[in-house]
């Protein structure tokens, strides 16, 4: 089950929030609640038994490595090996699941329709961040099973984040503050979210599923012309954002309708003036998760050879969390390689000419979430030949005009989110609050019947937007 189906939208999401509120005076009844609500919603999500079996084993050993691991600590025997114990078991199943996606053929036979379990990445890093939080004394082993299923299970965040550390989640288990007016703003950041994923996101994918092919193929069989090729480029920048910063946006605003608070994972990141700036407000709680457990003991301003390990590693695990592929290891090395370069000549301190900062920002980024895109070095490799013409593909062709007629709209949409949007909206006054608040609320609204009509209906830019 997705955020963005009608069964989710129309039929889960309100049912689950009646029952809960129904029981509002028992907070252990509406936790209760709350986990079955997030099994359920990871099973139907995957519609794999085995998918939900590890979901339980990760659970389980997370809960059983925490209560170990202290008893450890306590005893001051064997600590480290407990750690890495329990971070093991926890990449073991992050590893497996992997592996076993790449041998899809025969997985399928042995699975019954073997998928990749649902947020698996999430999962394994909150089960390794438990481990490291009790390690560093910042939170107790929890003696309740349960709770470790919620933090891991908690359904807003499991597919897509963000990552909360679980002495925060914790406390928020414990002690909850219902307001009608952070329901309300849960409702709003959620329909948001849905509006960037349906509206936006979504109507790219046909393009990009037609660019990215065609770059895939042989070029003495079709070629894609290097217009072509950048507007690939361009669109598929667009559309991850949009992708992950709308489940971001959701998964924080169902968290406020049941209560919760969730970190913010995005802060616009498109106006950074370097690839250093970007990557503090991209996908946020992920780096910081990084930093805090490998590198919160190195004092990176002494020591330069360090920083260059510190930044190897971290990329080289990003990478890795993202895929077992080259092209993602090499993904990795891109952002390692342009960082350190920026870090050594001091980039990200320099305030000078902003608007080609930026610029460069956003094609540096672009080109390495083409890494993220392609299916093989020689896909990559292929698709940066095109975007310079070195596969000896023509410069124009009628494509590409047909494409920008279909996507023109959500193209200017996102732009003006991106780019516009974030640098003006402080200027804005605001002459009236009341017809601000009832504005907004008449735009939720239309977004939101907007949304489900999208759904419904199955509309695509190109089917639309001609």
């Amino acid at each position: 089950m997705r955020f963005e189906t009608i069964s989710f939208i129309t039929l889960f999401l309100p049912l689950t929030l009646v029952i809960y509120y129904s029981v509002a005076r028992f907070l252990k009844i509406q936790n209760g609640l709350l986990l079955l609500a997030s099994l359920l919603f990871y099973y139907v999500g995957t519609t794999n038994f085995f998918a939900s079996v590890i979901l339980v084993s990760c659970i389980i050993w997370n809960w059983l490595g925490g209560l170990f691991l202290e008893r450890q600590m306590k005893k001051n025997k064997y600590v480290r090996s407990a750690l890495y114990i329990g971070i093991g078991g926890n990449l073991f199943i992050l590893v497996s699941c992997r592996v076993l996606n790449q041998w899809s053929e025969i997985t399928n036979q042995l699975f019954n329709h073997w998928m990749l379990p649902l947020g698996i990445s999430w999962v394994v890093l909150q089960g390794i961040g438990y481990f490291m939080e009790v390690f560093l004394k910042e939170t107790t082993a929890e003696k309740n099973i349960f709770m470790i299923a919620l933090y891991i299970a908690f359904f807003p965040k499991i597919a897509y984040g963000p990552l909360i550390d679980f002495s925060i989640m914790k406390n928020q288990f414990l002690m909850r503050n219902y307001e009608m007016s952070i329901f309300v703003e849960g409702i709003h950041r959620f329909v948001i979210g849905l509006s960037k994923k349906v509206l936006i996101a979504d109507q790219f994918a046909y393009f990009l599923n037609y660019a990215f092919v065609q770059s895939s193929l042989d070029n003495t069989v079709i070629q894609s012309s290097v217009t072509m090729a950048w507007l690939a480029l361009f669109v598929n920048g667009i559309y991850y954002y949009f992708l992950l910063s709308g489940y971001a946006d959701m998964a924080i605003g169902l968290a406020k309708m049941f209560g919760f608070s969730l970190p913010e994972n995005f802060d616009n990141p498109f106006i950074a003036t370097s690839l250093t700036d970007f990557w503090k407000r991209w996908n946020i709680t992920l780096i910081r998760w990084f930093r805090k457990y490998f590198f919160s003991l190195v004092n990176l301003k002494k020591n330069r050879d360090q920083v260059i390990i510190n930044l190897f590693v971290i990329w080289l695990l990003i990478g890795l969390w993202y895929g077992f592929g080259w092209q993602f290891i090499l993904w990795g090395a891109f952002n390692f390689v342009i960082l350190i370069v920026e870090y050594f000549f001091y980039f990200s301190e320099n305030n000078s000419y902003i608007i080609l900062r930026r610029v460069y920002t956003t094609l540096t980024v672009f080109f390495g979430f083409i890494f993220l895109r392609s299916q093989s070095l020689y896909h990559t490799g292929q698709f940066f030949s095109d975007l310079f013409g070195l596969n000896n593909n023509g410069f124009y062709d009628d494509r590409v005009m047909a494409f920008i007629r279909e996507l023109w709209i959500p193209i200017i949409l996102s732009c003006y989110i991106m780019f516009i949007h974030p640098l003006v909206k402080e200027k804005i006054k605001i002459t009236s609050v009341g017809l601000l608040k009832l504005g907004n609320t008449i735009g939720i609204l239309l977004l939101y019947i907007l949304c489900l009509l999208f759904i419904l209906l199955g509309f695509q830019a190109n089917q639309i937007f001609a």
